[in-house]
C-alpha cells in the first residue's frame, strides 16, 4: 500500500476500532495461531516472502474473528442468501392455468429421497459455505469442511494485543517488497508470488480502510491499495487485471463496466513482471473477502499448477448443490467460468467430472429424472454473487520447515 509502513501502524490503533464492532470473545491462545519464519532477508526469496505475508494476514484475521474455531459451527442463518429471480420460478409457470391443470396430473416434479440418499446428503444443520435457499448440502464438501470462517471481526484486549504485534511484523514484510525484483522470477514463481501478494493486499486494505459496501467502492479501494515491489507501485486492480491477466468478471457486471471505463496503466518495465499467459484457474485462487469468493490458501512456486487445480476441485465440490426437486444449483461465478468451456446443456456433465464419484452419479441421476418428467430444459439454477464480507481460510499443508495452522 502507498505509505505502507504508516498505514500498518495506524490500522490497528485507529481503523480496526472504528470499522470493527467491539465485542468480547472467548479466550484464545493466539501464540498457537501462527508459527512464524524469520522476517529479515526474505526479500531474497520472493515466493517465501509472499507466502509469509498471507500467513501473517490470515493469523490477524483469525485473531480478530468472533471465534477461531472451524466454520462447521457457524450459524446457518448467516449463510443464507437469496436466489436469482429465475430460481423462484416453479416449473408450472411455464404453462397457462389450463395447461397447468392438465400437466399437473401427468407430471410431478421429482423429489429427492432424503432417506435413500442419507449418506450423500447432509443434515440441515451442517456447515455449508455457499448455502442458498432450497439447496441440499453434501455430507462431504471436501477440504472446505476444514476451513476457518471469518464473517465479522471484533476487538477485545487479547485480540488487539495480538493483532498489534502481528501488524508490526507484517510491516517488516511489506518493507522488503521494495527490494524484490519480480522480473527475474520464472513462470510458476511469478504466478504464485502475485496470487499470494494480491490476497494479502486485499486483506491489508480492509484493515486499513475498512470493508467497502459496494462494487464501486471496492474498485476504488483496489486502485488505491498498492504495494511497492522492486521500486514500482502495483495496485490490487493492476495485479489482478494486468499482472495476472484476469478477464473482466462477467458475474459482476459493475466491476466489468468500471474496468472498461478506467483503463489500468502500467509502465513497460512493470509489464515485464506479468505472467506469460492467462491462467483461468486463478479465478479459484483470488479472494476479495466476500461470501461468494473462493477460500484463501497459500500457493507455492513448486506446486502452483497442481494447487490451482485442487482449488478448482475444492470450490466446485463445496459450492455446487442439488435442490429438493433435483435441479443442479451453481454459483454464478462458476457458471460464467464454465461458459468458456461448455454449453449450458453440458454443464452438469462438466461439473460432474470435478465431483467425487458418488456425488457425480447422484447429479446425473437427478438430471435424468428431470428429463423424464419434461423438466429437462431447466436442469440448472444459477445463484448470484453474494458480496457480503466473509473470508474462508483453508489449513496449510505441513511441509518440511514451513508450518502453519
Amino acid at each position: 500500500m502507498k505509505n505502507a509502513a504508516d498505514l500498518v501502524a495506524l490500522s490497528c490503533e485507529k481503523k480496526i476500532s472504528k470499522k470493527i464492532a467491539a465485542k468480547s470473545t472467548e479466550s484464545i491462545d493466539f501464540r498457537k495461531i501462527h508459527r512464524v519464519m524469520p522476517s529479515n532477508g526474505l526479500w531474497n526469496h520472493p515466493n517465501q516472502l509472499s507466502e509469509e505475508m498471507v500467513r501473517c494476514m490470515k493469523s490477524i484475521f483469525i485473531s480478530l474473528a468472533d471465534s477461531a474455531i472451524p466454520s462447521k459451527s457457524a450459524s446457518l442463518e448467516n449463510h443464507c442468501s437469496p436466489l436469482s429471480p429465475r430460481e423462484h420460478l416453479s416449473s408450472s409457470l411455464w404453462w397457462s392455468s389450463s395447461e397447468r391443470s392438465m400437466i399437473s396430473s401427468l407430471v410431478q416434479s421429482p423429489q429427492i429421497d432424503m432417506q435413500t440418499n442419507s449418506e450423500l446428503l447432509a443434515s440441515e444443520n451442517v456447515f455449508d459455505p455457499y448455502r442458498v435457499r432450497g439447496k441440499l448440502s453434501w455430507a462431504n464438501i471436501g477440504n472446505y469442511g476444514l476451513a476457518t470462517e471469518v464473517s465479522w471481526m471484533s476487538v477485545g484486549k487479547n485480540q488487539l494485543e495480538y493483532a498489534s504485534g502481528a501488524l508490526r511484523r507484517f510491516r517488516t514484510l511489506v518493507e522488503q517488497l521494495a527490494r524484490v525484483n519480480p522480473i527475474h522470477l520464472n513462470c510458476n514463481e511469478k504466478l504464485a508470488f502475485w496470487i499470494n501478494l494480491y490476497n494479502a493486499l486485499i486483506m491489508h486494505a480492509y484493515l486499513a480502510y475498512g470493508v467497502p459496501r459496494s462494487d464501486l467502492k471496492l474498485f476504488s479501494l483496489m486502485q488505491k491499495a498498492a504495494y511497492t515491489v522492486g521500486g514500482h507501485s502495483f495496485s490490487a486492480a493492476a495485479i489482478e487485471y494486468v499482472i495476472l491477466k484476469m478477464k473482466p468478471p462477467v458475474h459482476r457486471p459493475q466491476i466489468a463496466l468500471l474496468l472498461a471505463i478506467h483503463k489500468l496503466k502500467l509502465s513497460d518495465e512493470q509489464r515485464k513482471a506479468t505472467i506469460n499467459a492467462y491462467e483461468p484457474l486463478v479465478a479459484f485462487a483470488l479472494s476479495c473477502g466476500m461470501y461468494s469468493s473462493p477460500a484463501v490458501k497459500i500457493y507455492t512456486a513448486k506446486n502452483v499448477r497442481m494447487e490451482l487445480e485442487e482449488s478448482q476441485h475444492d470450490f466446485i465440490q463445496a459450492s455446487v448443490g442439488i435442490s429438493r426437486k433435483g435441479k443442479l444449483l451453481v454459483p454464478k461465478m462458476l457458471h460464467c467460468f464454465a461458459k468458456s468451456f461448455v454449453d449450458d446443456t453440458d454443464l452438469a456433465v462438466w461439473i460432474s467430472h470435478y465431483l467425487p464419484p458418488n456425488q457425480a452419479a447422484f447429479v446425473e441421476h437427478c438430471i435424468s429424472q428431470r428429463r423424464q418428467s419434461l423438466l429437462g430444459s431447466r436442469n440448472c439454477g444459477i445463484f448470484p454473487f453474494d458480496s457480503r464480507f466473509r473470508y474462508l481460510f483453508l489449513p496449510e499443508k505441513v511441509e518440511s520447515n514451513n508450518t502453519c495452522l
